[in-house]
């Protein structure tokens, strides 16, 4: 494939900044079937020891993937098979997950690298709780799920055998990467979105350049090896680029409103790599990898205290400084503190900014925390919308308790500082009538 066609926006120069191509945690072998049907695990997960509290190999999940798995093993769900992607479409109804979340990744950041390549991109498509990932000539479908108690837990969709298709859970390759071990530190899986230049081949062109990412990451260095339909006026991305055969010659293109002269779309469900969707799924998993993070430290940390003698439920200094740390960290992520200001406004291609905000709680104004901005800032009323996610519930009651009297005292503009700032009067009233008609437990 040649150098990609430029769209509207100017063209950047890559060297002068660190690319950007993205990462997902959705990269599965085949194995055998999740808790509480047998898995396929390594000897021993660091997380045995690290986290005893916290059976993540052998613990039964409860996330909408293991559901559906349970399902089609007992014969009360089936799956049509519909055309070259299979299953997929099949899996995205009954998972409720929309098409139009399809987003396209062309860099080799998968075990599926050998089927990958700006041609035939991986697709990804997912909702609140649940990623799906779909390769042109993959026999099956990699899926990751985010368990209220578990955090990120991975997944295939394997194909036709004697009883039709199963969906099996991984604990092995998957974790090689998908854990903070292996990253930065913290030890607990995760979903990755990452960043490296990309060659015309798919493959990252300078590891040294490959970096996570995350909702606060500059714009500009954000896409690189993604397919990135939308316009966003003056702002530089690095989506739709490849680096060329030389190693010195670069363009992106922005504003790509279609993607037909770059790919044959006719394998895939949607038209588009949306990039409201690019920016929503980078927002959820920052936040769902916080409140991973959150929950495996916490409740590790309080039967530490019940190990020494405390009562259940009481709090070791230690303990203590432990939840108002993580707990800010979180704090700050569900305001979207350290985000980028938009500089133009942002509009996708496909109908996902509709579907997505139709899945809103609305106060009695009609207002949701999923409404969308696209103009200065990503959400209109900048308090996640995960705040209602069965896994922000399921945060240790210490931890829940600390998040949710630093949300009120912002809110109410007890306290706060520089940092939320950006909320304005107007933003407060907004999120807390909000929350007063679709979460009223948070301000008691």
């Amino acid at each position: 494939m040649g150098p990609l066609r430029r769209g509207t926006a100017p063209i950047l120069r890559v060297w002068l900044l660190p690319a950007t191509a993205i990462l997902l945690a959705l990269a599965i072998p085949m194995g055998t079937s999740g808790a509480p049907l047998p898995i396929l695990i390594t000897p021993q997960l660091p997380y045995d020891t690290q986290y005893p509290t916290i059976p993540y190999a052998t613990g039964e999940t409860t996330d909408p993937v293991a559901v559906l798995a349970r399902g089609l093993e007992s014969g009360e769900v089936t799956l049509d098979r519909e055309g070259p992607s299979a299953y997929l479409a099949a899996i995205l109804r009954e998972l409720g997950i929309p098409v139009s979340s399809q987003m396209l990744v062309f860099s080799k950041t998968s075990l599926l690298a050998r089927l990958i390549w700006p041609e035939t991109p991986r697709a990804i498509y997912f909702n609140d709780r649940v990623y799906v990932a779909w390769t042109p000539g993959a026999d099956g479908l990699e899926i990751s799920a985010q368990d209220p108690d578990l955090g990120p837990v991975f997944y295939n969709l394997e194909p036709d055998g004697e009883d039709g298709p199963r969906i099996r859970r991984q604990t092995g390759l998957c974790l090689q990467c998908h854990d903070s071990y292996s990253l930065t530190g913290g030890g607990v899986p995760r979903h990755i979105m990452g960043s490296g230049p990309t060659d015309e081949n798919g493959q990252l062109a300078s590891h040294e350049l490959w970096q996570v990412t995350n909702d606060t990451t500059p714009i500009r260095e954000r896409w690189g090896g993604w397919y990135v339909t939308g316009t966003h006026g003056d702002q530089l991305h690095m989506g739709n680029v490849t680096l060329g055969r030389r190693g010195d010659s670069l363009t992106a293109g922005g504003n790509l409103t279609d993607l037909s002269e770059l790919i044959d779309l006719t394998p895939y469900l949607g038209a588009h790599s949306d990039i409201v969707a690019l920016l929503v799924a980078e927002h959820q998993t920052t936040v769902q990898n916080l409140i991973t993070l959150v929950g495996y430290r916490v409740r590790t940390r309080l039967h530490d205290d019940e190990q020494e003698g405390l009562p259940p439920g009481e709090m070791s200094p230690r303990t203590t400084r432990l939840v108002e740390g993580l707990g800010e960290s979180l704090v700050r992520a569900l305001f979207f503190v350290g985000t980028p200001r938009l500089e133009d406004p942002i509009e996708g291609t496909s109908a996902f900014a509709a579907d997505f905000t139709a899945g809103g709680r609305r106060d009695a104004q009609g207002r949701s925390l999923r409404d969308l901005d696209l103009r200065t800032r990503l959400f209109r009323h900048p308090l996640s919308y995960l705040i209602h996610s069965p896994e922000y519930d399921a945060l240790p009651a210490q931890a829940r308790a600390y998040v949710d009297g630093r949300i009120l005292s912002i809110l109410r503009g007890e306290e706060g500082g520089r940092d939320f700032a950006h909320l304005s009067a107007g933003d407060r009233e907004a999120i807390l009538s909000i929350l007063r008609d679709t979460k009223p437990g948070i301000l008691e």
